[in-house]
């Protein structure tokens, strides 16, 4: 029974525990992924490729965001190599460090056992966190900018096993041939009143940084792409959704790693832009979207992708699928340690 004293307490709870069920409501639908895979089906390859690799053939593995294992057969080189990937709670509310024990699992799965350079996109967390322990178990050289360096020597890696960049100057390893190119990153933006953006104070990583520290504390440093070429055939790796106009008008590749982050978020213009200093300058036969993917997640499990919360997957995926299908350029999803030849 309702008293006359108890009636209006109920009435008084009522506006905070709905505030709260919105609040909960609209958390528990930002943090679904924003887009569903099996919508792409028929962009995946499905083909687990264990034979060996043909002579003169470059085979590319996916370990989600921008980490991509490249093998000819005799060498391997690799971008970032993230594959930690502590959770959204560990992120936010904690410190971080690179897990050995997935590192090494990482490691065994995919066969990472002729490594002989690590190429850093740029140095927050979700690129550069793992590239030292990886240098490390594998002996491979770890390249960056003078903040991936710091990251180095922070987790104990010896000068003589890191490089510092210099863009524009090719570098030989194998039959492969690197060349770094200055690029930028995928505009700032906000979540729950936190932004990403570069303290123009404080722009790169200026010390050695010993981990475990708060996510923050990894500073992008510069954002660079990687133009990679095996024999004839030339490689694209750009990891963030961005662009330095002009910056492609004299290179034509054959495969094109795309970071599609948060593409649709930006303004029309912009990704008009965007489409046009890489797709349409490139004019790739190949196109491979890249840092799609929730890498707070583990590799472990399946890749899924972006949170809604700061992403919108199917409508980055539409844009790309409807401008590529224009232009007759082939489109290819990959899952992570899934693998594909690329020529």
């Amino acid at each position: 029974m309702i008293t006359k004293t108890s009636f209006p307490k109920k009435l008084k709870l009522f506006p905070s525990f709905f505030y709260l069920s919105l609040i909960l409501f609209y958390s528990h639908c930002a943090l679904r992924p924003s887009g569903t895979l099996s919508q792409y089906d028929s962009y995946f390859p499905h083909e687990s490729t264990i034979s060996s690799i043909p002579k003169g053939k470059v085979r590319a593995t996916f370990f989600g965001t921008a980490s991509i294992l490249l093998d000819d057969g005799e060498t391997q080189i690799l971008t970032d190599g993230f594959f930690s990937r502590p959770s959204l709670w560990k992120t936010a509310f904690s410190k971080i460090e690179s897990d050995p024990s997935t590192v090494q699992s990482v490691i065994e799965k995919a066969k990472i056992d002729r490594l002989q350079a690590i190429f850093v996109c740029h140095s927050h967390y979700d690129h550069v966190m793992d590239s030292p322990l990886v240098a490390k178990q594998t002996k491979a050289k770890l390249f960056g900018s003078t903040s991936t360096l710091n990251v180095g020597i922070g987790a104990g890696l010896l000068p003589e096993q890191m490089q510092k960049f210099q863009p524009g100057k090719p570098i030989t390893i194998g039959k492969f041939t690197i060349t770094v190119l200055e690029s930028k990153h995928t505009p700032p933006f906000r979540i729950l009143g936190k932004t990403n953006a570069t303290d123009p104070n404080h722009p790169n990583i200026e010390s050695p940084l010993k981990t475990p520290v708060k996510a923050t504390d990894y500073i992008e440093g510069g954002t660079f792409d990687f133009l990679i070429q095996h024999g004839k055939n030339k490689i694209l790796i750009k990891s963030s959704t961005n662009f330095v106009e002009g910056a492609f008008d004299k290179i034509k590749v054959d495969v094109l790693f795309l970071g599609i982050a948060q593409l649709s978020l930006q303004p029309i213009p912009f990704q008009e832009q965007f489409y046009k200093q890489t797709v349409q300058t490139l004019k790739p036969k190949l196109l491979i979207p890249i840092h799609w993917d929730n890498f707070f997640k583990p590799l472990s499990e399946p890749l899924e992708p972006n949170l809604r919360l700061g992403d919108d997957f199917d409508a980055n995926m539409k844009y790309i699928l409807k401008r590529t299908e224009e232009e007759k350029v082939e489109v290819q999803l990959l899952q992570g340690f899934e693998t594909i030849d690329l020529f």
